[in-house]
């Protein structure tokens, strides 16, 4: 039997009919460093990941929040609109009007001196698709207005809310 050159393996048996093992079934030092920076990328991409989602979850629910909170501005100043609407109306006519807008509640009407003070509460509950699925925001704020008989500014006041 013609032996390889070099090597005095025989021309057939295991090498020549499995060429890709080596001498003795181990894996080579190229393949073996191959498969370790493989795992370490894949580690650290996993490392990232896990880092990244987080971070990213949060600046879309403070996004959201935000959304959220200028929408409880903007409803709060169509509600002061609509009171300033009719300066010389009474405390229930007044009381309607706010409850009109949506998500407007009315907390307290009150008789002042110069005219009639309203405190009310607006509500707004947002809801948004994202990577990460649906996120949700509820935002509230309690504002009061004073609505002087004659047409003069007055100013809207953003208050803390009861419980």
């Amino acid at each position: 039997m013609p032996k390889r050159q070099g090597t005095g393996q025989p021309r057939t048996g295991p090498v020549t009919d499995n060429p890709g093992v080596r001498y003795g079934g181990r894996t080579s030092a190229r393949l073996r460093r191959r498969l370790l920076a493989t795992a370490v990328v894949a580690a650290l991409a996993a490392a990232g990941v896990l880092v990244a989602v987080p971070l990213l979850r949060d600046r879309s629910q403070h996004r959201l929040d935000q959304r959220a909170d200028r929408e409880v501005t903007t409803t709060a100043q169509r509600t002061r609109a609509a009171l300033l609407a009719t300066p010389s109306a009474s405390g229930p006519a007044l009381r309607d009007a706010a409850d009109a807008v949506d998500g407007v509640e009315v907390l307290t009407v009150e008789d002042a001196d110069p005219g009639v003070r309203l405190v009310f509460r607006v509500r707004v509950a947002k809801t948004a698709a994202s990577v990460f699925g649906w996120q949700r925001a509820n935002v509230g704020a309690c504002f009061a207005q004073l609505v002087r008989p004659a047409a003069a500014p007055a100013p809207m006041e953003r208050l803390p809310c009861p419980d």
